[in-house]
């Protein structure tokens, strides 16, 4: 798998649909190998994803401004239970929904502060691991909100999905006898325990600016998602690939 990225701009002051690529799932893919990523810890230790090599590895991205990662924290701790021979990491990387009490990171510090919120606020208690200011990881798998990637122990790509869900990754990790190639999560999938109460506390933590340019984008947000829905059930691909 040669160093495909995800290309538009990354560390934007403020929420815009446009800012993703909705029509493709850049990064490698269910039965490629894993492409390694440098990342640190809060202590300032750096990781790299070889360090991992050998074991079942869960990757995770979120921020906390991401309403479809914090929902999913109390799930995963579960998961955990279900599959303590499995790593789960957490990788923090740009903020979703950045606003006037939590601004979108202008250096490597602002990022760090911010992951810093997963444990005090949302009781994160996975291992966190945090991107380069730039999304050098994010870039490479995706640069989606809250992509997820299961990797196997010799450093391939078991299961990827463009939105993390619980029912997607226990299925992937029950069976792992053969890679898993359904990528995209339905507006259904991700809905389903993400509650108003979630959506509006952790746009809080951007700011009103946050929750405001939530709120005025809901209605092509749903358009966007019902759409990419419909061509992946039609076609069980995205509409556009990312090139090899």
């Amino acid at each position: 798998m040669g160093n495909n990225k995800q290309t538009l701009p990354y560390l934007n002051p403020r929420f815009k649909i446009k800012q993703y690529d909705w029509d493709v799932f850049v990064g490698p893919a269910a039965g490629e190998p894993a492409v390694d990523f440098t990342v640190t810890d809060f202590s300032g230790k750096e990781y790299t994803l070889l360090d991992f090599l050998g074991k079942w590895v869960v990757l995770e991205t979120g921020s906390s401004t991401c309403s479809q990662y914090t929902k999913n924290i109390d799930q995963m701790r579960g998961l955990r239970g279900e599959f303590p021979d499995v790593e789960f990491l957490l990788i923090y990387v740009r903020e979703a929904h950045p606003g006037e009490r939590l601004s979108q990171h202008k250096r490597f510090s602002d990022k760090l502060n911010a992951a810093r919120l997963l444990p005090e606020k949302y009781h994160e208690d996975r291992r966190i691991l945090i991107d380069t200011l730039n999304g050098d990881m994010h870039r490479v798998y995706g640069a989606m909100p809250n992509v997820i990637y299961v990797i196997n122990p010799e450093g391939s790509v078991h299961y990827r999905c463009d939105w993390a869900h619980v029912n997607g990754l226990r299925t992937a990790l029950s069976k792992r006898d053969h890679v898993h190639t359904i990528e995209h999560a339905s507006l259904k999938d991700i809905s389903a325990s993400r509650t108003l109460w979630v959506a509006i506390k952790t746009m809080w933590t951007g700011g009103f600016l946050a929750l405001w340019d939530f709120i005025a984008a809901t209605p092509a947000l749903y358009r966007h998602h019902k759409l990419i829905d419909a061509y992946y059930d039609k076609h069980g691909k995205f509409k556009q690939h990312s090139n090899k």
